[in-house]
């Protein structure tokens, strides 16, 4: 399949594909790019039980060193750098 881009950045999905994905007017899509290739999915909020289970994962984790800030830093300044 294909779609074309529109000079402003709008794209169009064949009626075959949002009909199998069961898309509708109206609906918010996830936009990311993995690897060069850019996924679109449909957006769907996350339920209670996924935020708890992100939440207790996330206090099981070590705390940040100050070398994990360090480097957090750097790429940051790296990607900044980029975009100029």
């Amino acid at each position: 399949m294909n779609a074309v881009l529109t000079e402003d950045g709008k794209i169009a999905l064949p009626p075959e594909l949002r009909a199998s994905a069961h898309l509708s007017a109206g609906d918010s899509l996830d936009v990311q790019l993995y690897k060069d290739t850019i996924v679109l999915r449909k957006h769907r909020p996350l339920t209670q039980e996924q935020c708890a289970a992100l939440l207790e994962r996330s206090r099981s984790q070590p705390p940040p060193t100050p070398e994990d800030d360090a480097a957090v830093e750097h790429l940051v300044r790296e990607v900044r750098a980029r975009r100029r």
